[in-house]
């Protein structure tokens, strides 16, 4: 009865308007910007093109976006930032790259051939120099390679230190999943001989692509030994970036069309096409999502008007927006019904064939 009632409350209050509203971050002079993470205050981390063209790392918040290498003459890149605020990404100087970390008080150079991938919590750094590193209060360790394989990178951590990312096998890749208990062990592939690992929540859950049989490639969910095959919006393929902590995954998918990718929220076996979730002429295409915190909220990169901009997505509906930060279990299956009962309303009603669908 519970569950009848949920279920009945947000699709009333879905139904009764737009689900999201959008927010351009803005720009750094240039005329594109992608929104990579974003934390659960709400900061988002990115990078965006200056004036001068070079790619530039910045921060948004409440105070706008902000460059973080303003006197740099070279590009630079954010790739996540945590509780605390600080940030790791990447610089490049003289063509070579510096793993770089940004707090209030200033930036840190890793050093050298080093990309610095994902920062937890509690501060640990990830990324890669050859092989996949751990940096932990000055320490580095080496997370190792699979088997065959000669090379490996992290791209996500969790705050219980597990890691994930991709290793060399043979003449191809796996995603590998690591953690101190059992080091690094591949999360497998959907047919293809391939994957690619992006992201992990607290829970153990992994998220990246995988290759099919067909050759195409598939988002992917992977918890222990299970992984699931997330579909597409129509199109051959699609990529799977973020995972919040109600195991929420946010990426983005061809289309039937196959003339441009669309950003994408999934959860329990939905997967929705964030387009069909913004106000009719709202002037955005959202093209590509990176970024979920565990308040839902969404960053990645889209056109706006046609020109390249970074977004964040905020619920625009009050039922969603007065649940917990981290909703209790089955919360987001109703969320993600109720979306799906409003998109096929929006099917039913609609005049043209060319609208988003899920």
């Amino acid at each position: 009865m519970k569950t009848i009632i949920l279920l009945a409350a947000f699709t009333s209050a879905l139904s009764a308007g737009t689900i999201y509203s959008v927010t351009d971050l803005g720009s750094l002079g240039g005329s594109s910007a992608i929104g990579f993470k974003i934390n659960n205050s709400g900061t988002v981390v990115g990078w965006a093109l200056t004036a001068s063209g070079d790619q530039h790392a910045f921060v948004a918040g409440s105070a706008g976006l902000q460059d973080l290498s303003p006197s740099f003459g070279s590009d630079t890149f954010a790739s996540v930032i945590n509780a605390s605020g600080a940030i790791a990404g990447t610089s490049y100087a003289n063509g070579q790259a510096h793993g770089t970390i940004w707090t209030a008080s200033g930036s840190s150079d890793l050093g050298a051939g080093i990309f610095a991938t994902g920062i937890n919590n509690a501060g640990v750094v990830i990324g890669g120099n050859g092989h996949a590193f751990l940096l932990a209060h000055g320490d580095y360790q080496d997370l190792g390679v699979l088997q065959a394989g000669g090379w490996s990178s992290a791209s996500g951590i969790n705050q219980n230190g597990a890691v994930v990312g991709d290793a060399s096998v043979g003449s191809g890749f796996h995603g590998f999943i690591w953690t101190a208990r059992t080091g690094m062990l591949p999360v497998g592939d959907l047919g293809g001989g391939t994957s690619h690992a992006t992201g992990i929540n607290n829970s153990g859950a992994v998220v990246g692509t995988a290759s099919l049989a067909s050759g195409y490639e598939h988002a992917f969910l992977a918890m222990d030994a299970m992984m699931t095959d997330l579909g597409t919006l129509g199109g051959g393929s699609s990529f799977a970036y973020s995972i919040n902590d109600s195991g929420a995954v946010v990426g983005y998918s061809w289309l039937a069309s196959g003339i441009s990718p669309h950003a994408f929220v999934y959860a329990n076996g939905i997967m929705l096409d964030l387009n069909s979730l913004l106000p009719k002429g709202s002037g955005w295409e959202l093209t590509e999502a990176y970024g979920i915190n565990d308040a839902g909220q969404i960053v990645g990169s889209g056109l706006f008007n046609g020109q390249v901009s970074a977004f964040r997505l905020d619920s625009n509906n009050s039922t969603i927006q007065s649940s917990s930060p981290v909703p209790e279990a089955g919360t987001t299956t109703l969320m993600l019904i109720g979306l799906a009962l409003l998109v096929i309303a929006r099917m039913r009603n609609a005049r043209t064939p060319s609208e988003p669908r899920p």
